[in-house]
């Protein structure tokens, strides 16, 4: 999961999360902004170095941090903040939506299932920061798979029940 946490000028705050296992998988988008004038900034004509796209619908965390990185250099964000959480870390549950029990219970079985192991999972969260890495130790297949895994887990968390 991929939070990001924007403030404007006049101190106006904005908060982006994107439910993806790394930088290039396309994940669900929650947005909140407390002003509608840096709500529309943010979601307007959005670019990165691959094009447009539209934030809300899904984004992927590279265009995001493309992004918000430009608007900061334009001068139009003061403060761009950034953090990066992973299923295997303490407090993952209550930020996703679902209990530490049930998010743990969910991986040992997604991970039966897909073949995975903790020592696996942890190498790829560790080296998903830095795309030479992933390229010359992941297989194109690899990353399909790790890929699809994150994709699993973003759909399960979609299926939840909604808090009442």
């Amino acid at each position: 999961m991929f939070n990001f946490k924007v403030r404007d000028g006049e101190g106006h705050q904005a908060h982006i999360r994107i439910q993806a296992l790394d930088w290039s998988e396309q994940g669900e988008v929650t947005f909140s902004a407390d002003n509608d004038a840096l709500a529309v900034m943010l979601l307007s004509d959005c670019r990165s170095g691959r094009g447009h796209f539209e934030l809300l619908s899904g984004a992927k965390p590279m265009d995001v941090e493309q992004w918000l990185d430009y608007l900061q250099e334009q001068g139009q964000l003061k403060e761009v903040e950034v953090t990066v959480h992973t299923p295997l870390e303490q407090g993952y549950g209550t930020l996703s939506g679902l209990d530490s029990e049930q998010v743990q219970e969910l991986l040992q079985l997604v991970y039966k299932v897909g073949g995975f192991n903790r020592l696996q999972i942890m190498r790829y969260l560790k080296h998903r920061n830095n795309p030479s890495t992933m390229s010359t130790r992941y297989s194109a297949e690899e990353l399909t798979r790790y890929r699809h895994l994150g994709e699993l887990i973003n759909y399960l968390l979609k299926l939840k029940t909604p808090d009442l």
